[in-house]
C-alpha cells in the first residue's frame, strides 16, 4: 500500500520542483521580452528617436510614472484617476512640445463605456499635433457616457505636455478641475 501512494507524490513534487525550476529560469526572458516590447513601442511612438535614456523626474505632477528621453523628444508614462480605476499611457511628445503618440496601457474602466477609449481611434487622435492644453469640451470632445475616462486621458496628456513645454503644473488637476 505504502508503494502505491510514494510514486504518484513523488511525481507530483518532481513536476512542482521541474516547473518551480522553469519558472524561475524564464523570469528574466519575460522581463527582457517586456522590455524590448516597450523599447519598440517608444521606437514607433517617435520613430526618428532610435535610443531613449529614463530621465530621474522629481517634480510635483502626480501624473507623471516615468520620463524617457530620446532623440527627438519625449516618451512620458502616466497615470491618472479614470473612473473605474487608473489608466496608465505612453505619450510621446516631440522635442516642440507637440503630442505625437498616445498609446492606452493598462485601464479597468467599464466595459461599452470608458473601456472604449483603449481602441476609439477617433478620440485618441484628437490629442495628436496638441501642444495645449487639452480641455473636453474645447477642442476635444468625450467619449459618449465616458466623460471621466476622457478627462483622465486629457490630464495625462496635459501632464506629458507640461512637462516637456516646462509649464508650471503643481499639481495632477488641469484648470477645468478634471
Amino acid at each position: 500500500m505504502k508503494k502505491d501512494v510514494f510514486a504518484p507524490v513523488l511525481a507530483i513534487v518532481l513536476a512542482a520542483l521541474i516547473l518551480l525550476g522553469l519558472s524561475f529560469g524564464l523570469k528574466g526572458v519575460a522581463a527582457a521580452n517586456a522590455q524590448a516590447e516597450h523599447m519598440k513601442l517608444m521606437q514607433t511612438m517617435l520613430p526618428d528617436s532610435k535610443a531613449f535614456v529614463v530621465e530621474p523626474y522629481s517634480g510635483d505632477d502626480a501624473n507623471i510614472r516615468s520620463v524617457h528621453k530620446g532623440e527627438t523628444g519625449f516618451v512620458i508614462e502616466t497615470v491618472t484617476a479614470g473612473y473605474a480605476g487608473d489608466i496608465r499611457m505612453l505619450v510621446a511628445v516631440n522635442n516642440d512640445g507637440m503630442v505625437v503618440g498616445l498609446v492606452v496601457r493598462e485601464m479597468s474602466e467599464t466595459h461599452s463605456l470608458g473601456l472604449n477609449a483603449l481602441n476609439d481611434v477617433d478620440f485618441l487622435a484628437q490629442f495628436l499635433k496638441t501642444t495645449g492644453e487639452a480641455e473636453i469640451g474645447n477642442g476635444v470632445d468625450a467619449i459618449s457616457g465616458a466623460t471621466v475616462t476622457s478627462r483622465a486621458i486629457a490630464r495625462g496628456v496635459n501632464s506629458a505636455v507640461a512637462y516637456v513645454t516646462g509649464a508650471d503644473v503643481e499639481s495632477g488637476a488641469t484648470s477645468w478641475g478634471g
